[in-house]
């Protein structure tokens, strides 16, 4: 075995346990194609990601090895998909699965399908992107391909807000991470455990307002209660899930009901509230009967009803009522809360479902994507937002580069 190939050998077992800086130091010099490719993912790895598509760029272009071509491939495919378009990254990875597996590298496949899994968790598709891991778990995989599908299997639970699954799946790959101890990967397992414990939102019941973890929204969203989410705009009880987004006065009032809730809401304060009215005249208060009707009609599955009380009208239901707020009361943080389940938004769909102007909503946007708590994807009418996350793929982690010999 030539020293070059044991410097490249070396290097690749160092990305494998997530050492980058060492990696580059056996293949920095090292400027043929597999030298350039373990470079690229070590600096992907350290978050330089312009350089490493350069590297990669350049292994591609002057490898003549089948195998060194598509895992140089497969490193670009992840580049992409952290600065472009998802839609086309998943595109992308497909490809290079099939390129990967028809070479037999079953490992390196095995990552592409995560990296494929990311891109349709950007794209808004959890289903899609939870069967993707559920098939790569299905497989006979190194401990550390393990443990990355199973903390992709936790960032899916948070987007759908079972927290739950996402603990059991933590869980699952820190075992792993035992078997095979991994500083990047250890690394991603923090960050997960951290945003399953942060306060994300308020709940208020019995008349009384508390920070709410995932936990604690997974608790109330079970439809034991009746929730009116003044994130998302619903109202959930049993298996019952209204949309309210775009019904803007129903949800005025069902949320001036519910805050009061058992007691009633004189009529002037809720036509306040659900037309915006100064100066009250009878035309309102015909209106409001009106909205009330309606609103006694899409509670209907719910059980739960408007009643018309001596004060106002009350909000009776079978079961407590809940209310679920942003973390607080500024317009921008409905926004950026949105953002955490998983789909890819349009600032208009975002505007609406907040209860924001769309001007607020773009403002908030720009803001978001300029700090790192969004991207933007897409152009024109096309364009897309997302929240970016725990990276699946935790950056680069290509294993078996380099066969032992």
């Amino acid at each position: 075995m030539t020293s070059v190939h044991t410097y490249l050998v070396n290097a690749g077992l160092a990305l494998a346990r997530g050492d980058p800086l060492r990696a580059l130091s056996l293949a920095g010099r090292v400027d043929d194609a597999l030298g350039l490719t373990l470079r690229g993912v070590a600096y992907a790895q350290l978050g330089d990601l312009e350089l490493a598509r350069q590297s990669l760029l350049r292994a591609v272009s002057l490898s003549d090895d089948a195998r060194t071509r598509a895992r140089a491939r497969a490193a670009l495919v992840e580049i992409a998909l952290s600065t472009g378009d998802p839609a086309a990254a998943a595109r992308d990875a497909r490809a290079s699965v099939a390129e990967l597996e028809a070479l037999g590298d079953g490992r390196n496949a095995a990552m592409l399908r995560l990296v494929l899994a990311r891109a349709e968790v950007l794209l808004g598709r959890l289903g899609e992107a939870r069967c993707v891991v559920e098939e790569v778990l299905s497989g006979d995989l190194v401990p550390a391909i393990r443990a990355i599908a199973s903390l992709a299997q936790a960032e899916i639970a948070i987007r759908a807000l079972a927290a739950g699954d996402a603990r059991e799946a933590l869980a699952r790959a820190r075992r792993a991470l035992e078997r095979a101890p991994h500083p990047l990967l250890s690394r991603a397992a923090l960050a997960v455990e951290r945003e399953l414990s942060l306060p994300v939102a308020r709940i208020v019941r019995g008349g009384v307002t508390r920070s709410a973890d995932l936990f604690a929204i997974e608790d109330v969203s079970t439809g034991h209660v009746l929730l009116v989410d003044a994130c998302r705009r619903l109202a959930i009880a049993g298996r019952a899930t209204i949309p309210l987004a775009r019904r803007p006065v129903l949800f005025a009032l069902v949320i001036a009901l519910a805050r009061a809730w058992p007691g009633s809401v004189a009529r002037d304060e809720l036509i306040g509230r659900a037309f915006d009215a100064r100066k009250i005249n009878p035309s309102h208060r015909a209106r409001l009967r009106v909205e009330i009707g309606r609103l006694r009609r899409v509670l209907d599955g719910l059980a739960a009803e408007p009643i018309a009380t001596t004060e106002g009208y009350a909000l009776s239901s079978e079961r407590e009522v809940v209310i679920l707020l942003p973390p607080s009361d500024d317009e921008a943080a409905r926004v950026a809360l949105l953002l955490g389940d998983g789909a890819s938004w349009s600032a208009r769909g975002l505007a609406q479902h907040a209860g924001v102007s769309p001007r607020t909503a773009q403002r908030t946007l720009r803001a978001l994507v300029e700090s790192g708590g969004a991207i933007r994807t897409n152009k024109g009418k096309n364009v897309r937002y997302a929240r970016p996350g725990v990276p699946i793929a935790s950056r680069m982690l290509l294993l078996g580069l380099v066969a032992k010999k």
